[in-house]
This record gives structure tokens, C-alpha cells and sequence, in this order.
């Protein structure tokens, strides 16, 4: 029997294929490839599933296909959570190993599985009879408000992960913010899946179209921002690598022409060229003035009266040349040609793609990309 599709169940199909997409992405392209991202991956595809679920039920593809119908009954909500709290500890603390016993998660999915293949291959196959049915439909809902319970012990544990425990590690800003927004938007989701079974159960108002369609809002925000921050902040973990292993060469170097040179390091002028030529304290996106002349052990103001005396450039000329410096040489080096322009420009210390494009112009009178152009042999 075929069933008029709504419109809001369309616009779910198109983010049940958009889901699926950026789940393959996650899993098999190479920038994204790892453990950390493998649990985002499978989580997403987990959702995917519970929505095809849901489709097929409302549609009543079991009503030709009644068999299938043992795949419905599988309650992936068990299995959802324990992923996605993988991948919540994997982000935070990249070197996060999981322990056999915190495998025990999984055991009531296992046992899920194992219960809903018991039942539905009597009912659906006949392999069987099960002589007393009686137990099976309080098992059912004893498994479906656990799955509730699970979900939301889950979301109390991440948010002492993310706000309370110290990482192990530092973890880049831009990586935690990412997390905690996709954890606020797991929190709504989940908030609005009780939301829909209290209206069920009460209300008889069947709210689970919105509850789905907030989910495939989440495939989008996950596709459109979260791809792009983990292969940008992919690409410079990478830049960063190839930086320390060209520079590494060099230091000796730099560190003999410092001895030659220590007379005239003692200049103020000169320790503050030092610090942005060796230290590359112009790659700190925070840095200013004020931290510059608390390195150098002086003023801001007698800073900027040192800089005045040797040269006609003010403090953030010499920054955004320094930077530009940077960026010049890794669009020209071949090891870089895989990595976003704006990932290069927010390694070599710009905050912005803005203030990258701007300060690289004002520098050279090119696009970062025209001056790639041009001048690469």
C-alpha cells in the first residue's frame, strides 16, 4: 500500500541522505579518519538507522515486508548513547584509551539484540513457539524507558567531562567549543524526546516528526560546521608537524647567531626581533603589546618608543609582517598544497579569515591565492 509522503517527512528523508553522507565522510575520509572521529561516525549512522525505523513504521513498510519487522523491534536508543560518550571522552582527551570494563556499556544493547532476535523469531518466523508471552510486552517497556534513563545518565556524565574534570591534556579552543555545542544540541534533543513521550503518553500527540526533524537539523549543523572545524583544526595539527620538523634543523643555527650576535641582543630592539624570528611568538593569535613588552621585561609605552626609534612601523606592522612571512613561505612550499589557505593564515597567528585576507593584502597587494599563483613555480 503505497502512503502519500508529508512534507516535513520529505524534508527528514532529505537529512535521513544528507546523515548518511556525512557519516561516510567521517568514517572514510582521510581527514577525518581516526579514532576519536570513528564514534561520531558510527553515532551518526546509529541515528540514521533509528530514523529509517521510525519511516518505515509510520509508512507501513512492514505491512508487505512483515518479516523485516525483527529489525524495528532492535532498540538502537541502547546503543546511541554509548558511542556518542565514546566520542565525547576521545575529543577531550585524545589518548583516552577505552578500559575492558567500561565495554560493559554495551551490554544492554547485547541483550536487546539477543531478546528482540528471541521474540521475533517466533513471532515473525515461526521458527519456535514461545509458550508464555506474558513477560515479553513489560520487557519491551522496562527496555524502552532504560533506553530513556541511558540517555540521560549519559548526558550527566559528559557534562562533568566537558565543565568539571580537568583534561588530562590542553585541548584547543576551538575543538571544546565545537564539543560544547554539539553536546547543548544533544541536550535539546534529548529534552525534546521526553517532551514526546510525555505528550504521547498523556496527550495522545504524537510530537516525534518534530523530535526527527531536529535531528536532521543536527546532521546539518554537524555537516556544515563540524566537518569544517575538524579538517580545519586537522589541517593544522598537520601544518604544525611539518612546521617543528623544517624548523627543527634551524634552531642550532639561530641559537649560534644568538651568541654571535649577544652584544647587540641585549638591545631591547633586537629581543623583541628574536622573539618574533626565533620563538615565532607571532603564531600566538592573542598576542599584542602588552604581552610583548611584559616578555621583554619593559613598558608598553617604552615598547612602542623603541620601535619608533628604529623603524617607521608600528607594533601591528611588524606582526601581520611577520605572519604574512609565514604564510608566504608555506603556499610556496609544496608539503603545504594540501591544506586550506585559511587553516595556513590561523596557524601562522591570524584569528580570523578576515583579518588573514586583509593583513596578507596590505602586506603584498594579493589574495593569499593570487600571490600563490603568481609566484609558485
Amino acid at each position: 500500500m503505497v502512503q502519500s509522503i508529508t512534507f516535513i517527512d520529505f524534508l527528514i528523508t532529505v537529512g535521513i541522505t544528507q546523515g548518511f553522507c556525512i557519516a561516510l565522510v567521517i568514517l572514510l575520509a582521510k581527514y577525518f579518519k581516526n579514532s576519536t572521529n570513528i564514534y561520531l561516525g558510527i553515532s551518526m549512522l546509529i541515528l540514521v538507522l533509528i530514523n529509517i525505523q521510525r519511516l518505515l513504521l509510520e509508512y507501513n513498510f512492514y505491512v508487505d515486508y512483515p518479516r523485516l519487522r525483527i529489525l524495528e523491534d532492535i532498540e538502537l536508543q541502547l546503543l546511541f548513547p554509548i558511542t556518542l560518550y565514546f566520542y565525547y571522552q576521545k575529543s577531550l582527551n585524545p589518548e583516552y584509551q577505552i578500559k575492558t570494563k567500561q565495554r560493559l556499556w554495551y551490554i544492554p544493547f547485547a541483550l536487546s539484540v539477543l531478546f528482540n532476535l528471541f521474540v521475533g523469531f517466533d513471532v515473525y518466523y515461526k521458527l519456535y513457539i514461545i509458550q508464555d508471552m506474558s513477560w515479553v510486552r513489560p520487557t519491551a517497556v522496562f527496555e524502552y524507558y532504560f533506553s530513556v534513563f541511558l540517555n540521560l545518565a549519559v548526558i550527566a556524565v559528559v557534562y562533568f567531562l566537558i565543565y568539571k574534570k580537568k583534561p588530562q591534556r590542553p585541548i584547543a579552543k576551538t575543538i571544546l567549543k565545537w564539543i560544547q555545542l554539539f553536546y547543548s544540541f544533544h541536550i535539546v534533543l534529548i529534552i525534546f524526546w521526553l517532551i514526546t513521550i510525555i505528550s504521547d503518553k498523556f496527550f495522545q500527540n504524537d510530537l516525534s516528526a518534530i523530535l526527527w526533524f531536529l535531528v536532521n537539523i543536527m546532521f546539518f549543523v554537524i555537516g556544515y560546521l563540524g566537518i569544517f572545524k575538524f579538517r580545519l583544526t586537522n589541517n593544522r595539527y598537520e601544518i604544525r608537524k611539518i612546521i617543528s620538523h623544517q624548523e627543527f634543523e634551524t634552531k642550532q643555527k639561530a641559537e649560534n647567531k644568538q651568541v654571535e650576535q649577544k652584544q647587540a641582543e641585549n638591545n631591547h630592539y633586537q629581543k623583541m626581533l628574536t622573539l618574533f624570528e626565533t620563538d615565532k611568538i607571532h603564531r600566538d593569535s592573542q598576542l599584542n603589546r602588552d604581552s610583548v613588552a611584559e616578555k621583554l621585561g619593559i613598558s608598553v609605552g617604552y615598547l612602542s618608543q623603541i620601535i619608533s626609534q628604529h623603524s617607521n612601523k608600528r607594533f601591528s606592522d611588524y606582526l601581520n609582517y611577520y605572519r604574512v612571512e609565514d604564510v608566504k613561505r608555506m603556499i610556496l612550499d609544496s608539503e603545504f598544497d594540501n591544506y586550506s589557505m585559511l587553516a595556513i593564515g590561523l596557524e601562522a597567528g591570524f584569528n580570523s579569515k578576515s583579518t588573514f585576507y586583509n593583513g596578507f593584502k596590505k602586506e603584498t597587494g594579493l589574495t593569499p591565492s593570487a600571490y600563490k599563483n603568481r609566484f609558485k613555480q
